[in-house]
């Protein structure tokens, strides 16, 4: 049993890494979320301008919309090309577009990397107080 349940757990990571989750869009009525979102992509990393519209593969909210809500729902972004994933994932990281924007991209993590994230981020922070480099990295399978 033990076995099944790290198998599962092992393949829903592998298909969040093909994602990215982008915060902060604003919703609009009648919104082409996926044009908008290979914008932003494009704005975030322009190196990887040459077709990175045809390797963004799906395109959505999370959840479902709320007229009341305070933010705005997430979008996952799936990528066909991991290198074109990674370059965005890269790019975001110092992206003078986003900030300016208030919109940031975070990892796709499974409920379970969530958890352990949310019980692991204190110490990260701690140590980034002290002046420590600290980061969160999800468990990885290959």
């Amino acid at each position: 049993m033990e076995f099944c349940k790290t198998r599962i757990a092992e393949l829903e990571r592998y298909s969040h890494r093909w994602n990215l989750r982008l915060q902060g869009v604003p919703e609009k009525e009648e919104e082409d979320i996926r044009a908008e979102s290979i914008r932003i992509c494009i704005a975030t990393f322009p190196e990887g301008n040459k077709n990175l519209a045809e390797k963004i593969d799906t395109v959505h909210h999370i959840g479902k919309r709320s007229l009341n809500a305070a933010r705005p729902r997430a979008v996952i972004i799936q990528f066909s090309s991991r290198v074109a994933r990674d370059g965005v994932w890269r790019a975001a990281k110092s992206s003078e577009f986003l900030r300016g924007n208030g919109l940031h991209f975070t990892e796709d993590l499974t409920a379970f990397d969530r958890e352990k994230r949310l019980i692991l981020w204190p110490a990260v922070e701690k140590a980034r107080k002290e002046g420590k480099r600290a980061y969160f990295v999800a468990p990885c399978f290959h």
